[in-house]
């Protein structure tokens, strides 16, 4: 009995190590939104007058043009339509704009531009209520917003996190030790 629990507690250990799961963190600013996952920071506020009605030659521009949370000019864009439709399934969203909403997201009721363009004249629309891209043309006005990436800055004392293998080793040695103590 005692043998199983050893397993069964170092097991433990390598599935807690091995599940990192992605978090959307409202940064101090206050104006925006980390996602670990994909190290992407959003503009907090998805609503007018900040992401107010553009084409999308002008969502693009605005985007481009902003400098929110000490980011130079040109650092901030549309996101493209993956990247809306992978935050919107992210477990922590749960796929819906009610998730999203909860989660730290000013979110306006209507369709946003993304920056994939499908050609000449049409790009992608991102429709926060089911998730999907709409195919529309770039001259409509629709709301927009930002993303770009974070800037990751290295620890003064970077610590190493220990990975799946490490701890499940660590697991097993400490198991055999509680073994050996015990004869």
């Amino acid at each position: 009995m005692v043998k199983l629990k050893t397993w069964a507690a170092a097991l433990a250990l390598a599935l807690l190590a091995s599940a990192a799961p992605a978090a959307l963190v409202l940064q101090g600013n206050g104006d925006e939104v980390l996602d670990t996952d994909t190290n992407l920071l959003w503009l907090y506020s998805w609503r007018a007058p900040v992401a107010s009605l553009k084409t999308w030659d002008e969502g693009n521009a605005w985007a481009a043009a902003l400098t929110t949370g000490g980011a130079a000019a040109g650092e901030w864009r549309m996101p493209t339509i993956d990247e809306f439709q992978d935050l919107w399934a992210d477990p922590a969203i749960g796929g819906s704009n009610a998730g999203l909403k909860d989660n730290f997201f000013d979110v306006q009721i209507t369709n946003y531009w993304t920056s994939t363009s499908e050609s000449a004249d049409l790009a992608q629309e991102f429709s926060p209520w089911t998730g999907s891209g709409l195919v529309r043309n770039k001259g409509n006005d629709r709301y927009t917003v930002a993303v770009r990436s974070a800037e990751v800055e290295p620890d003064p004392r970077p610590v190493p996190a220990p990975d799946t293998a490490a701890l499940a080793l660590l697991a097993l040695g400490t198991a055999a030790v509680a073994r050996r103590r015990r004869r």
